[in-house]
């Protein structure tokens, strides 16, 4: 192992996006810009701009290739081929990685699947960089991304990439779709040598680092490390005073809503949606549910007062489940689906309810149990053990750089040929 450096520490971030579209962007520039005003030396290296306020106002550099992402493919052709392979990016890594300590610097890798690719990691792995990637979905692994069969609805356990999983039409658009993503998984592994050059892992729950485990470098590292929840500390909810159960997020059929519909209408509870999507129709039609449409995140955590219960019925794994620990901070109790990394911090029975996921009877039962005295219970137990150690950006930060420093310090160091 090389001698430690004096250098102070630099990460360059990666992630396909320079502004926040979607919740891996989110974590990846908050990470960088807290991880600047924490002294530590940032770039951020995105593909699509603009560049948001929140980098530009930030103590860091920022590379921004100002480049099309994938959904602009029926405008512009060319992105599909950049989809597989962002020739510009790996260049450029190369150019901004040149001039650094590699006994100081990083490279973690956020979201690569819209615009980047995998390039940056080969670039990175040939100079001998050590490299973190954060497990925000399950592209890693599985083509499409969820471990999730859109035709049946259901999680799915066929080996990823296996003969059974290429024969199986399981995307949520069509089949072509699910070939040029088995392709580009495909590239991702031979062209950009992801997972294999990668030996250190950030995963947001137990069970998605499980799930993942198998088809990581059996010398990696897996690193736990949870979102930032980002809710001031008041007073817990009266939730026995409130009526309806909430759910938040995309109404989308592998979200679970169409589910709780039927469950909220048969258990005869009133229901809330906080978000919106192509189910909005088809909801309102199967009980009369309000539907607030998408608000701003400090709306949602303002109406989750009002709120009874939480409901996170997704069918398919998820990684984390941010609003079931925001929920949990404000002493709301969640109902989660058994199948989801959030059923992880929710204790069954104690600080809320597991239900079977896919089973529209059993959550019936759960939400024709929510009596004041049980609300009141489970809200409280939530509300003291979230806050019991709540995970705050300063606490997020200090881990973060504990994993750095763990990292730079092991024998592993990453080499490939360009």
């Amino acid at each position: 192992m090389s001698a430690p450096s004096s250098s102070p520490l630099t990460v360059v971030v990666v992630n396909d996006f320079c502004l926040v579209q979607g919740g891996a962007s989110k974590v990846a520039i908050d990470e960088a810009v807290a991880l600047a005003h924490a002294g530590v030396r940032v770039i951020f290296f995105g593909a699509v701009g603009p560049v948001c306020t929140a980098l530009r106002e930030a103590p860091l550099e920022v590379v921004c290739l100002e480049q099309a992402e994938l959904l602009e493919a029926k405008a512009k052709p060319w992105v599909v081929l950049q989809g597989l392979w962002n020739a510009t990016a790996h260049a450029r890594m190369r150019q901004v990685l040149a001039p650094l300590d590699r006994r100081s610097t990083l490279v973690h890798v956020h979201g690569y699947t819209k615009a980047v690719t995998t390039s940056p990691i080969r670039a990175a792995a040939a100079a001998g960089f050590r490299l973190v990637c954060t497990l925000h979905d399950f592209f890693a692994a599985c083509p499409n991304g969820a471990f999730f069969d859109y035709g049946t609805m259901t999680p799915c356990t066929r080996r990823a990439l296996s003969p059974a999983c290429l024969a199986r039409n399981c995307d949520k658009r069509r089949y072509a779709h699910k070939l040029f993503r088995v392709v580009r998984a495909q590239s991702q592994r031979q062209l950009g040598r992801f997972p294999g050059a990668v030996r250190h892992y950030i995963a947001l729950s137990r069970h998605s680092a499980a799930l993942l485990r198998p088809y990581l470098p059996a010398d990696s590292q897996v690193h736990p490390l949870g979102n930032v929840i980002d809710v001031a500390a008041q007073p817990p909810v009266a939730v026995a005073a409130n009526r309806a159960v909430f759910c938040v997020g995309r109404l989308d059929e592998e979200k679970g809503v169409r589910l709780l519909a039927a469950a909220a209408r048969q258990a005869g509870v009133p229901l809330v949606f906080v978000g919106d999507g192509p189910l909005r129709a088809t909801l309102q039609s199967i009980c009369d549910a309000e539907i607030t449409g998408w608000l701003p995140a400090a709306e949602v955590l303002v109406r989750l007062r009002a709120a009874r219960c939480l409901v996170f019925p997704s069918l398919w794994y998820e990684t984390y489940g941010l609003v079931v620990s925001e929920a949990a901070a404000l002493g709301i109790p969640a109902i989660v689906s058994d199948v989801t990394a959030a059923a992880e911090r929710v204790i069954d029975g104690a600080t809320g309810w597991h239900f079977r996921s896919g089973d529209g009877g059993d959550l019936a039962r759960c939400l024709g149990g929510l009596s004041d005295a049980a609300v009141t219970a489970m809200g409280r137990a939530a509300y003291a053990s979230f806050w019991a150690d709540p995970p705050t950006q300063e606490g997020h930060v200090r881990d973060l750089r504990q994993i750095y420093r763990a990292i730079l310090a092991s024998p592993h160091a990453a080499t490939d040929s360009a």
